[in-house]
This record gives C-alpha cells, structure tokens and sequence, in this order.
C-alpha cells in the first residue's frame, strides 16, 4: 500500500486547513492524466471526496484517494513532500 510521510501529511494538513469551506472529506487525488508537457503522467488534485471506485489511503487528516487502475502500481511507493517556499513539491519515490 501506497505510504505517506508524515512530511506529506502535514503539507497536505496545511494544504487543506488554507481552504475556507473544504469539506471534511477533502483528499488528495492520484490519478493517471497528461503532464503540461503533453506527456502521460500522473494528476494529483485535492478532491471533496473519493470516487466510487478510489483506494482510500489513510493520511492522518488528508487521506489520499488513489485511481483503482494506479492502486496496484503504487504500492510499493512513498508519497513526500519538499517544501518549496511557500509551497509543496510532492514526490513518489520507490520504497526504502
């Protein structure tokens, strides 16, 4: 299963607490899409709530919905998270 540093969790914490009004089901969403360079990649986008068939992973307070077609593949992964000023950099990195 897909693990969340507690780096992540707390960027996604802080993420989420900056949104007036999020529901408490808000989550991030890993999903497969088109990076901006026009290259197939992976999407990840705060949600209200999973989709039907989503694998919810628990990230403390943010979980993380994952695409059913992506769960499998990213279950040897590790989701963190890099401040960049007043930003995040999330990275899925492969398991230590």
């Amino acid at each position: 299963m897909l693990t969340i540093t507690e780096t992540a969790a707390d960027a996604l914490e802080t993420i989420v607490d900056s949104i007036p009004d999020a529901p408490e089901t808000t989550g991030l969403r890993i999903a497969h899409g088109v990076g901006s360079d026009g290259q197939p990649g992976l999407t990840l986008e705060l949600a209200p709530e999973p989709a039907p068939d989503d694998q919810v992973v628990d990230g403390r307070a943010v979980p993380v919905f994952l695409d059913p077609e992506l769960a499998e593949e990213l279950d040897d992964k590790v989701l963190d998270a890099q401040p960049q000023g007043d930003r995040f950099a999330f990275v899925l990195a492969e398991q230590a």
